[in-house]
């Protein structure tokens, strides 16, 4: 596997461009991570003003920076403005393997979009990564996540009961894989 550090990691595809996410994302991130319905089945409460996004981009940018984790910022063609965030994190190089996270800014969920942010980031995992699995942690409510990574060909592997602590309710997990020859 290459080192994640210095990869170029620039993706396009017909309505998207996905580059690195960056501290002047705050904005756009906060708009999705602030939305109380697109973070029902995120592993935290929705975050309470701007200085909260720019916090988790901080860990995006530094994730990037030490090589554990490639941080994308969706954006619609032409345009520079964060509508979506798509991240690989948790790799093991070893085991050539690792996890997949997405989110989506309300405004443009169903249109198929995150579906080719997805396919996108997947084929840079497999052929460029040469990663040889890609793992999801999903709730098992999220009807929407669920359905876009078996669009994708996850495979859904175990049920994970009371895995994530939310508002002091216990939250189970739905693991999903997708293997390279898959």
């Amino acid at each position: 596997m290459m080192n994640l550090k210095n990869i170029d990691c620039e993706l396009d595809t017909e309505y998207l461009h996905l580059r690195r996410v960056r501290l002047s994302d705050a904005g756009g991130l906060f708009q999705m991570l602030s939305d109380a319905e697109s973070m029902k089945y995120w592993s935290h409460t929705p975050v309470a003003d701007v200085s909260d996004a720019l916090k988790v981009l901080r860990e995006d940018v530094e994730s990037d920076a030490r090589g554990d984790s490639i941080c994308w910022a969706v954006t619609l063609k032409g345009r520079d403005e964060m509508i979506g965030k798509c991240i690989l994190f948790q790799f093991s190089t070893e085991n050539r393997r690792a996890e997949i996270g997405f989110i989506l800014n309300r405004d443009y969920w169903r249109r198929g979009l995150m579906l080719q942010a997805l396919q996108a980031v997947i084929h840079f995992a497999f052929n460029t990564l040469e990663l040889h699995r890609i793992e999801a942690d999903v709730d098992p409510d999220n009807a929407g996540s669920l359905g876009i990574l078996e669009k994708l060909g996850f495979e859904r592997e175990g049920l994970f009961r009371d895995r994530w602590r939310l508002n002091h309710d216990w939250v189970d997990s739905v693991m999903l894989g997708l293997l390279n020859p898959d």
